[in-house]
């Protein structure tokens, strides 16, 4: 039996996240579950010495380290730091299997007639070490699926909000530029202050949690670099549920970490390409497979 001060075996370690990340993939695909239950189940696998609470912590530590990686997070676990290294590598073990990134997607299509509430942004999650960001590609394709559907809450709750305040000409003047001009502004809509001037709103949207770490071009930081006084990134989340929103304003690279994720690659001397090596075509590979 292990004592409760005493890190958790490598077996502890594989069952808890493995429990973590069900409930995650339940979670994203929009399915209930019972978090009593599962802790249940799980308590049965590990050593006797772990209480409840403890199961808890661990879920809590979990969280911590998705977020480190560059992950999805179960909303009801708040992130807690300090957490086992081991966390991390079974994480990493386990999120290189392609199915399981694919379940991690948010899958149901959102309710776009919900209203979208503003927020505050989240504390900066938690961190045990320097954060070693992980980039699934997979992953993103969330953020373009239900891309659009937040862009949409951002366009009404504008609309709303400068109608509110007696701009109902500046608000028919709002545009979902995303939309209608098409990607690659820097932005997605373009609103307006009180005043009558420009604000570029660049939209991230998540059905997880405020802490989901998001995505940004490099056209979208130039943009956000070039106009500070008039720039805004709406951080959308929770979009299935109870939509939320934050707003990080300006010069974005203040406010939040950024961590390459990818680079595009191109041959420095064009007059000095590699050698060239054809592959078999199906059917010489049928061919030979044949003989």
């Amino acid at each position: 039996m292990a004592n409760p001060g005493e890190e958790w075996s490598a077996v502890e370690v594989s069952e808890t996240v493995a429990d973590y990340l069900a409930m995650l993939c339940a979670e994203t695909a929009g399915e209930p579950y019972s978090k009593a239950e599962h802790r249940r189940v799980l308590r049965a696998k590990l050593s006797a010495s772990r209480t409840p609470q403890a199961i808890e912590f661990k879920h809590a530590n979990i969280s911590a380290a998705m977020i480190e990686l560059g992950l999805p997070y179960i909303r009801g676990y708040k992130p807690r730091g300090n957490y086992q290294a081991e966390l991390v590598s079974e994480i990493q073990r386990r999120v290189a299997d392609p199915e399981l990134l694919t379940a991690l997607r948010a899958r149901p299509s959102p309710l776009t007639s919900r209203t979208l509430q503003a927020g505050e942004p989240p504390q900066p999650p938690p961190r045990r070490r320097a954060g070693r960001h992980v980039d699934y590609g997979l992953l993103q394709e969330e953020n373009r699926r239900l891309g659009a559907a937040g862009e949409e809450l951002v366009v009404e709750f504008e609309r709303q909000q400068l109608t509110r305040v007696g701009r109902s000409d500046l608000a028919d003047q709002v545009r979902w530029a995303a939309r209608d001009d098409g990607d690659g502004l820097g932005y997605d809509v373009l609103s307006f202050d009180t005043g009558g001037c420009h604000r570029y709103i660049e939209v991230k949207t998540t059905a997880l949690g405020a802490q989901t770490p998001f995505y940004i071009s490099s056209a979208e930081l130039e943009f956000a670099r070039a106009h500070p006084g008039s720039f805004a990134l709406y951080r959308v989340y929770d979009v299935m549920d109870d939509p939320h929103f934050y707003v990080l304003d300006g010069d974005i690279t203040e406010t939040v970490d950024l961590l390459p994720a990818v680079y595009r690659a191109q041959i420095k001397d064009i007059r000095s390409q590699p050698s060239t090596v054809a592959l078999p075509t199906a059917a010489q590979r049928s061919a030979t497979s044949a003989t």
